[in-house]
């Protein structure tokens, strides 16, 4: 009897959490495979690349190089967008992450960024590294993507980013600095 109770118990708690865990799909929006998004800030548009196959968002950046900025330590890079426009753009480090690759490990800086993909907004964070042989500056993955997006493989270019961003809880003494 006490089995019986107990594994009836397990499987209704099992249930319960099942139930909690599902995403309403009819509130989610759906993205292309490929959008164009925008990067705040400094409102830069490019095209990006939606991958449920990539853990975590990446960005083209090259020219790194780490600098000190009111005792914090800040990376400055050049962004380059699908027009090869270049941005310098100049971000607190949030992270650093080792990679394994065939030639060697390779270090790689995490910045934050807000991005806006479709009418979604999200500061998120972005790996930093040379996309020059990628097809688009930017990729986002699964961190951004997670219970408020769907991609559908068949379509691209859906979704233009209309988002209303909020930098009220912002000085802007402390908005990072945007140079074309």
């Amino acid at each position: 009897m006490r089995k019986l109770t107990l594994s009836l118990l397990l499987a209704f708690s099992f249930t319960v959490h099942a139930n909690e865990s599902k995403v309403d799909i009819e509130q989610q929006s759906v993205l292309g495979h490929q959008e164009i998004v925008t990067l705040f800030p400094g409102e830069i548009q490019t095209k990006a690349r939606i991958d449920t196959g990539a853990a975590t968002n990446s960005m083209y950046a090259v020219d790194t190089k780490v600098i000190e900025e009111n005792g914090e330590e800040m990376v400055r890079f050049t962004f380059i967008d699908h027009q090869d426009q270049e941005y310098i753009l100049t971000r607190p480090i949030v992270d650093k992450v080792t990679i394994k690759q065939a030639s060697g490990k390779q270090t790689r800086y995490v910045v934050e960024m807000g991005l806006c993909v479709g009418t979604h907004y999200e500061e998120t964070r972005f790996t930093l590294a040379d996309r020059s042989r990628m097809t688009f500056p930017i990729l986002v993955g699964r961190n951004f993507l997670e219970n408020s997006l769907l991609v559908s493989s068949s379509e691209k270019m859906i979704a233009s980013p209309e988002c209303e961003v909020k930098l009220a809880n912002k000085d802007p003494e402390e908005l990072p600095e945007v140079q074309p």
